[in-house]
């Protein structure tokens, strides 16, 4: 009897043993998982993960509009679209309508601007806006006059605006229009300005000086 008293304490005390490491083990690891969900909660609000800066790729698109002679300052962000303020800025004036300017429209904007300054470090490029968006009515009331509008113009849709930037010649603001190959291109040489848009890529009123055209050879741009 006494031989099994002492065989049962010796077992008592091994799982007594064996239930404190258990207990530590457990206990090790709650603490661990604590410190790293303490760590996580840290690091989401301080300098594990840093918080992005939102002026990064941003850039200023300054705008003149010569029909209300409106000016105007954008903050973009390539992807980032028009707010409301810039789509009363580049509306239908003649009517009151406000655009609903295309993403893509701001972007080439935004390409023409970067080739233009890889060119002309020192320019403060300035799009001067001819014609952005126009109304259906107002369209087809300039074409019946004769105004040579298309019948399906880009304009109505929000892609296409006309424009001229100061410190750059309409010829050269063509052939970088036309190097980054993002849309249609017109060129009225006698009224100095560009058309850009964003649908099929197309040139008119001539396609003679692509021939002449070497966009690999122009500082900063490739075909």
């Amino acid at each position: 009897m006494q031989k099994i008293r002492q065989k049962l304490a010796a077992v008592g005390a091994m799982l007594a043993a064996t239930a404190m490491a258990f207990n530590a083990s457990a206990s090790a690891d709650t603490t661990e998982t604590q410190i790293q969900s303490d760590m996580e909660t840290h690091a989401d609000g301080f300098a594990f993960f840093p918080i992005p800066d939102e002026n990064i790729n941003t850039t200023d698109l300054k705008f003149h509009n010569l029909h209300t002679e409106e000016r105007m300052t954008y903050a973009y962000s390539k992807g980032a679209g028009a707010n409301d303020e810039l789509n009363w800025f580049m509306r239908d004036f003649r009517r009151g309508e406000a655009a609903h300017l295309d993403t893509e429209l701001l972007d080439l904007l935004t390409d023409i601007k970067t080739e233009i300054n890889k060119r002309y470090p020192e320019l403060d490029v300035q799009f001067q806006v001819i014609s952005a968006y126009r109304s259906l009515k107002t369209n087809n009331t300039l074409r019946n006059a004769g105004g040579g509008q298309a019948k399906i113009s880009q304009h109505t849709h929000n892609t296409a605006m006309d424009i001229h930037i100061p410190g750059v010649s309409s010829e050269e603001l063509r052939d970088i229009a036309t190097c980054l190959g993002k849309g249609g291109v017109g060129y009225y040489q006698q009224d100095d300005f560009v058309h850009v848009d964003t649908a099929r890529v197309r040139y008119w009123p001539s396609r003679a000086y692509l021939s002449g055209l070497s966009c690999n050879s122009a500082p900063g741009i490739s075909t």
